[in-house]
């Protein structure tokens, strides 16, 4: 069974501009390698309806509930049923499969309700949608925190509804909550869907230490911690899961993003740890001359003991507290209890 490349998860608030931005990249799309499934909590799928204008592009609907928590087990057989009914129909398979979110969907949920098609070794992107006439809400800013944290690439819609002002602080906004996404800001419609959907976003860290493991956009976002951790003993796989899996426990909600690059012992080439929310992507070796070890984590309305006082002790571990792009606003050195 030849599996897509390419699945990009597409999230953002309701009226963001989630199905002007696809059918905007279906329009350009005419090699029918192309698949989207539309996620609709309501009865009515005016989205999916809208999307099935764009002639011969396979679609499917997901109307149970939002996809990140009552659809776990709907999204993989989905998946998998439009990859064997093409095969079946002799049509050429599959490069990109496109899940379309309802605005209240979280990212992280999605990624973790694909985890069971983990070994299909699609590369999963996240693209987040953000009005700029729409500012967020106090009341909104947990669900913003989510989908913009989570972004590969963050694209800022409706600019000819917006003030110049209104632009500066949509920019202003994603860039603090989306610090390691790329931006899309294209007026033109075809320019802008076909830079949202690029297959160069595969989002990963250039090598280098915590600092330059990330290039952090913005200025930082009072609510939005960066921190980063860096050591240069080699660490054990359990040692390193237990960490990651007591982050995922306590912080819970509030964890956003992890990325970074680790030396484990006996190998011989770092690994990438990528996750989303409580969603890590399945650890794999990456070409890198690092000596040391660095993990950004990113964490909503957190601060550095917190991040410190994670269980088990990482091997002489220095924390920061990054603010803003190559700034160390607060350090902190870290060394495991001998008791």
């Amino acid at each position: 069974m030849e599996v897509p490349r390419d699945f990009f998860v597409l999230s953002g608030f309701l009226g963001s501009g989630k199905t002007t931005l696809l059918t905007g990249f279906l329009a350009m799309e005419d090699d029918g390698q192309t698949a989207v499934i539309v996620n609709d909590v309501g009865q009515v799928n005016i989205d999916g309806a809208l999307i099935a204008v764009q002639s011969g592009v396979p679609m499917t609907t997901l109307s149970n509930g939002c996809v990140c928590c009552s659809l776990t087990n709907d999204l993989p057989y989905t998946i998998e049923a439009l990859i064997v009914e093409r095969q079946r129909a002799g049509g050429a398979p599959f490069t990109k499969v496109i899940l379309e979110c309802s605005g209240l969907s979280e990212p992280g949920g999605v990624l973790r309700s694909l985890g069971p098609l983990a070994a299909l070794g699609m590369r999963v992107r996240v693209i987040t949608t953000y009005g700029c006439d729409r500012p967020v809400r106090d009341d909104d800013f947990a669900l913003a925190a989510n989908q913009l944290c989570a972004a590969h690439v963050i694209v800022l819609t409706r600019l000819d509804l917006a003030t110049m002002e209104q632009i500066s602080e949509a920019v202003a906004f994603v860039q603090e909550l989306g610090p390691m996404a790329s931006l899309v800001m294209e007026r033109g419609r075809g320019e802008r869907s076909k830079a949202a959907f690029a297959t160069e976003n595969v989002g990963l860290p250039s090598p280098g230490r915590s600092e330059r493991l990330i290039e952090l956009r913005g200025n930082g976002h009072p609510r939005i911690g960066v921190f980063a951790i860096q050591w240069d003993e080699r660490i054990d796989w359990p040692t390193l899961a237990a960490w990651l899996e007591n982050a995922a426990g306590y912080l819970d909600s509030r964890l956003l993003r992890v990325k970074g690059l680790v030396l484990l012992t006996g190998a011989d080439e770092p690994i990438l740890i990528q996750g989303v929310g409580q969603h890590f992507d399945t650890p794999r070796r990456v070409p890198s001359q690092e000596s040391g070890s660095s993990l950004v984590v990113l964490s909503r309305d957190t601060d550095l003991a917190e991040i410190e006082a994670i269980q088990p002790c990482l091997p002489v571990a220095r924390y920061f507290m990054l603010q803003s792009p190559g700034a160390v606003n607060k350090v902190r050195l870290a060394r495991p209890s001998l008791a």
